[in-house]
């Protein structure tokens, strides 16, 4: 369970956008989709490492914490547990070559996962098969990524996630595919699919013909500073998930964090681009035992801890929540949304403020409005009892997403 936090801290670098006309080379431009590097695999049919050529695509930071550990996916990028982030691995479920289906489906993992945790046979650590086979035997060709940073910079992942569709239209010879994204990595298909890319990327190229979001942040999150002890929770599961805090008191030492925090100089660049105050619309935690509840959230030293609050990550995240609000999605796009309503989660009461999935409140979730204001249809928007985690996870949430693909 250590790994998995991090898909609900959701938490990101600023990017600036700039004119197209002024822009270099788009980098999926560059991104030759007829090549690629085969890899070995025993989790799927085929296994690729693609690669952008564009200087755009950089080296982010990592700690130990947050390289990769699972040995296919660290062969997968060369042997390398922190690679840079013009590469991504492209996985091909068994079948895809197969499918009676018209349109190919990527699927998208969250952050602190790959798709060898999430969509694969038997995914890592999880009692069900994955995502990936129960859609391949309904005639899907299936495919899935995994990003080179799990808590990469949303932009660039937007851009290795159009070079793997680029990729999937190559091999399948199809025009569009379905995408299906869970928590983070909702972030990363909608800054493609409502071409909110900086002046350098990739322009969205009418080929998603459905969008299918999973318990991802539509409205922003703001759950590791509205519940503070969860600070403390991050740090005795050395989960990999970032810390709200900078400093603090930790087994009677005062520590240092700031690598580990969702600021700048963490190695968590896609995290504080998820953030946006949900205060004022649910308030702050009642919750007895929360420490530094007012410092947390709003910056300052508290009691045993530093943050440099919520309004601090915003800005350095680009406050990309407020901007994807004025930037819908491509017209030709159609929409489905789960949100889940089990706030039980990790053996732990989560967030509570309102209807939730333990981590992201349902509000959250289901905020996909601005999403349709040029025409976007929203055809899907659904609540199951289910927490964060088993909207990627458990069968009833495959049953859902195959019939918003079927429908």
């Amino acid at each position: 369970m250590r790994r998995l936090l991090p898909c609900l801290l959701a938490l990101l670098a600023n990017v600036t956008i700039g004119a197209i006309g002024a822009s270099p080379a788009l980098a999926t431009d560059a991104f030759d989709p007829t090549g690629a590097s085969p890899q070995k695999t025993e989790r799927w049919a085929k296994l690729e490492l693609l690669t952008d050529p564009s200087e755009r695509m950089v080296q982010e930071r990592f700690i130990p914490l947050v390289e990769h550990h699972d040995p296919e996916v660290v062969a997968g990028f060369g042997g390398d547990a922190s690679p840079p982030s013009s590469q991504v691995l492209l996985h091909y479920a068994k079948g895809w070559d197969e499918a009676t289906a018209d349109t190919p489906v990527v699927l998208v993992h969250g952050a602190g996962l790959t798709s060898n945790h999430c969509y694969a046979d038997q995914p890592i650590g999880q009692p069900y098969e994955g995502m990936a086979p129960r859609l391949a035997r309904a005639g899907r060709a299936v495919f899935a990524v995994t990003f080179a940073h799990m808590h990469g910079d949303n932009f660039l992942q937007a851009e290795a996630l159009a070079n793997a569709i680029a990729r999937v239209k190559h091999v399948t010879g199809k025009a569009r595919v379905d995408l299906v994204a869970h928590s983070k990595g909702g972030m990363a298909a909608r800054i493609y699919v409502s071409d909110l890319n900086p002046s350098w990327g990739t322009r969205y190229r009418k080929d998603v013909r459905r969008y299918v979001m999973l318990g991802t942040p539509n409205g922003g999150i703001d759950v590791s500073f509205a519940y503070p002890n969860l600070n403390y929770w991050v740090l005795e599961n050395k989960a990999a998930a970032p810390l709200s805090w900078t400093e603090g008191l930790y087994w009677g030492k005062w520590l240092d964090w700031r690598e580990r925090s969702l600021y700048r100089e963490g190695a968590f660049p896609g995290q504080a681009q998820m953030v946006a105050r949900w205060d004022h619309r649910v308030g702050r935690t009642r919750a007895e035992g929360q420490f530094d509840v007012t410092t947390t959230y709003e910056g300052g030293r508290g009691q045993v801890s530093v943050s440099r609050g919520i309004e601090r990550a915003i800005e350095e995240g680009g406050d990309l929540i407020a901007r994807l609000a004025q930037k819908p999605a491509h017209a030709d796009v159609e929409l489905a949304v789960l949100a889940g309503t089990s706030n039980w989660i990790m053996h732990l009461v989560g967030e509570r403020r309102g209807p939730s999935d333990g981590l992201l409140l349902v509000a959250s979730a289901l905020d996909v409005e601005p999403m349709t204001k040029k025409g976007a249809k929203l055809i899907r928007r659904s609540l199951l009892h289910l927490n964060h985690l088993q909207l990627v996870y458990e069968p009833r949430a495959y049953e859902w997403v195959l019939e918003v693909l079927e429908q």
